[in-house]
């Protein structure tokens, strides 16, 4: 399985579905809670995506967990002493993370950077909706590529990103979602 951490924001999600492009036998689970936006994207795009609800998964030992975008592991019934566990993350390795566990970090802005330049190692092929959600991972961890942890790779995939067809209309609608009415409401009356 693919995992990823709660309040799961774009990075999380691009990373979890980027995994999966690399290893498509795993199945990527979605966390049980995710922002407002990522949650939206979902409710539009879901079905073009092959992410797993944890409660639909199969009642089966699991043998590996990829975690990405995180160093923490949320347990899943099946996991037990003999899973293996393999992170992909782009904060640096944590103090106290088991020795067994293999990791992979990437001084990048974006844990959805380092799974994009290994699909590019593939010549993996994306569809537009597909190249907008990991564009999307990349913008969201990089203030749109603006922050001062944004890499020349981070900038590297993007472009790759946008050759493959990513939508920066779709992108923008859910980097910076409207405000809901009661937002609204308490923004005027700050």
């Amino acid at each position: 399985v693919i995992l990823t951490h709660e309040q799961a924001d774009f990075d999380a999600l691009a990373s979890l579905f980027g995994a999966y492009l690399l290893d498509e036998k795993a199945l990527p689970v979605l966390p049980r809670r995710m922002n407002r936006n990522l949650r939206a994207f979902l409710t539009l795009y879901g079905t073009e995506f092959p992410f797993v609800d944890p409660r639909d998964l199969p009642s089966e030992a699991i043998e590996r967990v990829t975690l990405v975008d995180t160093q923490s592991l949320v347990t899943l019934k099946g996991m037990g002493d003999q899973t293996e566990v393999q992170v992909v993350d782009h904060h640096p390795r944590r103090p106290g993370l088991p020795p067994d566990w293999r990791f992979t970090h990437a001084p990048t802005g974006a844990t959805t950077t380092v799974l994009v330049e290994s699909m590019q190692a593939h010549n993996g092929h994306l569809s537009a909706l597909q190249a907008t959600l990991m564009l999307l991972g990349i913008y969201e961890d990089t203030g749109a590529l603006t922050y001062a942890s944004t890499t020349a790779r981070d900038v590297r995939a993007a472009a790759y990103l946008m050759d493959q067809g990513a939508s920066l209309k779709i992108a923008a609608e859910f980097l910076n979602p409207p405000l809901s009415p009661e937002q609204r409401r308490v923004y005027e009356a700050l």
